[in-house]
């Protein structure tokens, strides 16, 4: 991957890897590093993460019409915008703002893992230690708050949107269910799933589908809690108890996940007609 130098606002950084397809997933990372960036989406891949705070609500606008711009000169025609928790948010709100500056050749599509989708006004829900910091930036910093009023309720950003997507959330963690449950942009998929925790993003990891590798997951997870509060506060105490509920559930991996989405992407109208003549019987 190399670094892509685009003008985006210093809190953000990010990276691009090029592949021989039309299809693009643009990831947005809910902690350090960049969010799937090791993973073979068989697909162009832009990372972005945020050295700050901000929940990707700081001049999004500007950043995506940059962003779009980029795209443009890509051989691009299918987009995926991934994230989980406040990336999770990010995904929603930059994939409404790319679409904004993007014609309708480009085929668009979020998918969000249990975003905090109000933060302005404030949200006595959220009880993250980064939506704290947060909240404190709004209050001392005149930018931020514009941009909180702005961008902080994603039903007011997706008001009238053609934005098609879903959320995936687990019903069983009532912050999590609420923050979902609340969007009502008609082309966002509400998927509840039976799972308690926070990172509802965990299941759909390859690792998750291997005993070793998901136990080295997690137990890199507990290690990089030390130096983030934000996943101390939403893990279980052992690292046992969390094992066995990620292994609990069985979803599709990330990777499957793309490609399905591509794939109908690509032959919309022919699965429809499919399906439609599947339920008549006649295949």
């Amino acid at each position: 991957m190399k670094k892509l130098d685009i003008g985006l606002a210093e809190c953000y950084t990010s990276v691009y890897n090029a592949h021989n397809s039309t299809n693009l997933v643009i990831t947005f990372t809910p902690t350090n590093g960049f969010f799937l960036y090791h993973n073979d989406l068989n697909a162009h891949k832009i990372c972005i993460s945020t050295k700050q705070p901000n929940y990707y609500i700081f001049n999004p606008g500007s950043m995506c019409k940059k962003l779009a711009n980029y795209i443009k000169g890509l051989d691009i025609t299918n987009i995926i915008l991934i994230g989980s928790s406040k990336a999770g948010l990010a995904s929603l709100l930059w994939g409404e703002l790319i679409s904004k500056n993007l014609s309708k050749k480009y085929n668009i599509f979020v998918l969000s893992f249990s975003p905090q989708t109000l933060l302005y006004p404030f949200n006595n829900r959220l009880y993250f230690p980064s939506y704290k910091i947060l909240t404190n930036l709004i209050k001392i910093n005149e930018g931020i708050r514009k941009c909180a009023e702005n961008y902080g309720d994603i039903n007011r950003v997706l008001s009238d949107s053609e934005l098609k997507g879903m959320i995936i959330y687990p019903r069983l963690n009532p912050c999590d269910k609420a923050e979902a449950e609340r969007v009502t942009a008609k082309n966002i998929k509400l998927i509840g799933l039976d799972y308690p925790l926070h990172g509802s993003f965990l299941p759909f990891m390859r690792q998750a589908k291997d005993p070793i590798k998901l136990r080295e997951m997690i137990k890199k997870i507990y290690s990089n809690s030390k130096s983030d509060e934000d996943i101390t506060a939403t893990i279980p105490d052992s690292e046992e108890e969390l094992l066995n509920i990620v292994s609990s559930i069985k979803v599709p991996t990330i990777e499957e996940l793309c490609q399905a989405i591509f794939f109908k992407m690509n032959s919309g109208k022919e699965i429809d007609n499919f399906d439609k003549v599947n339920q008549m019987g006649f295949v």
